[in-house]
């Protein structure tokens, strides 16, 4: 379920309209509260007061340890202080390496280590559950976090907090350090076969993907009843958080994708979405006009089969048994190439290819161990130098990429640059996504082949 966000001055609301009437007592309601709060601001000035309201509550704010800035040493002689379970909670099997390698560089905190691994909406509810209820058990949570549902629903309301350790964020670009302590980068790519394409990728930009769509009849059959679509596709299921995400991201960048059927095509967009729109209360409506929402229309009108796992995608792409073919999942399955596969990445797509994603650490607010969890997580990213924790041999993988500038992962044959990814804007994929998911099953109950 999703959770309201905070009031952000900032966010669009499609669905708030306010009389004049309303508007008027509203503002005269906060006007009164002002002169109250002024008077009695005042009258504490006068007598100097030293209960004065708001000085306990800023003084408790900056009350604490100064983690941010502590050495990995400091934080584990506060650790050996803590009692109970160390325990993290992950969505990556890469933490449970790390975890191990954490117990054997720290025995004296090995017995205190426990690795629990889970989905994101399992571990994202039992962290939220445990919280409400007062009984946590969480010290740290690893979790990718592609829609921006993790920070939206849990950083923002205070069920997570992230933790910065300086020396290691020097190393880290700010544009990364937004949403939360990055551990290490990914995103989830198109797959080509490369013995139908030895010359390299096929795919030039969204629209190659498309490819077929007839705009008179608004789908991929002609007048004369042929099939027009020129590529096979396989994917996961688009309504998971990774690919909704990519889609709303898309979305989000509209504009650009109309300038680009228009770069490609030389010719205007035809918009072809419009009387197919069914707008949903209560979320971010689906804009007109837009781009990123008729490349949308026109792949949930494609003939298409998603598959539970993304070993089945990429051996769909391998064996390409009806002709071209693409698949979306998982860039780690990249790694069938090594057992044979004619496989790889789409890369290079105009504007760009897709976002990069992330998997972040948080420290559970409240947790027992603040100082035990910091100290895990400080280790997993390398400490202050890049090495002085096992951030290359727990991370370094393919499919994945180094969020530190000192070092370098070495198992993806790709750099970000050459696949052209950008960073993710989470204030809008967490807008659009759940319409995204939602459209996605009403659309694709309108395709000819379905």
């Amino acid at each position: 379920m999703r959770r309201p966000q905070k009031t952000n001055p900032n966010a669009k609301n499609c669905f708030e309209e306010e009389s004049d009437v309303k508007t008027r007592r509203l503002f005269a309601i906060l006007f009164a509260l002002m002169l109250a709060f002024a008077v009695f601001a005042a009258g504490c000035q006068q007598t100097g007061d030293p209960a004065e309201p708001g000085a306990d509550a800023d003084a408790d704010v900056n009350e604490g340890p100064d983690y941010d800035n502590m050495t990995m040493e400091e934080l584990y002689e506060l650790a050996l202080q803590e009692t109970g379970k160390i325990t993290i909670y992950s969505t990556t099997a890469d933490a449970q390496a790390a975890s191990k390698k954490f117990a054997r560089a720290y025995p004296d905190l090995a017995d205190r280590v426990e690795y629990i691994e889970s989905d994101t909406a399992t571990v994202a509810d039992r962290i939220e559950t445990e919280h409400d209820s007062g009984n946590l058990n969480a010290d740290v949570l690893i979790v990718k976090d592609n829609s921006g549902e993790i920070y939206h629903e849990l950083v923002q309301y205070d069920y997570l907090e992230s933790y910065y350790p300086a020396a290691a964020c020097e190393h880290i670009d700010p544009s990364l350090l937004e949403y939360g302590m990055p551990l290490f980068a990914t995103y989830s790519p198109w797959y080509y076969n490369t013995e139908m394409f030895p010359d390299g990728c096929p795919i030039h930009t969204w629209w190659d993907i498309v490819q077929g769509y007839n705009t008179d009849t608004q789908s991929y059959i002609d007048a004369e009843g042929n099939n027009t679509q020129y590529w096979t596709v396989y994917t996961k299921d688009i309504t998971s958080a990774s690919y909704a995400a990519l889609w709303a991201q898309v979305i989000v960048d509209g504009d650009l994708m109309t300038e680009q059927y228009e770069k490609e095509f030389g010719e205007p967009l035809e918009f072809t979405y419009h009387d197919k729109l069914q707008n949903v209360p209560g979320m971010m409506e689906f804009p007109e006009n837009n781009g990123g929402v008729e490349l949308f229309w026109r792949f949930t009108q494609m003939t298409l089969t998603e598959l539970d796992d993304g070993d089945q995608v990429v051996n769909a792409v391998d064996e390409s048994l009806n002709g071209p073919t693409i698949g979306l999942c998982s860039g780690s399955k990249l790694d069938n190439v090594n057992s044979g596969a004619m496989i790889n990445w789409v890369t290079g797509l105009e504007p760009y290819t897709a976002f990069l994603a992330c998997n972040y650490a948080y420290v559970v607010s409240g947790c027992d161990n603040p100082a035990g969890s910091r100290l895990f997580i400080y280790y997993m990213i390398g400490g202050p130098d890049g090495v002085s924790g096992c951030y290359d041999e727990a991370f370094n993988g393919i499919g994945k990429w180094s969020v530190r500038d000192d070092v370098l992962f070495d198992k993806t044959p790709y750099t970000i640059e050459e696949v052209i990814l950008k960073s993710p804007d989470f204030e809008e994929i967490y807008q659009f996504y759940p319409n995204v998911k939602a459209y996605w099953i009403q659309w694709r109950g309108l395709a000819p082949s379905t």
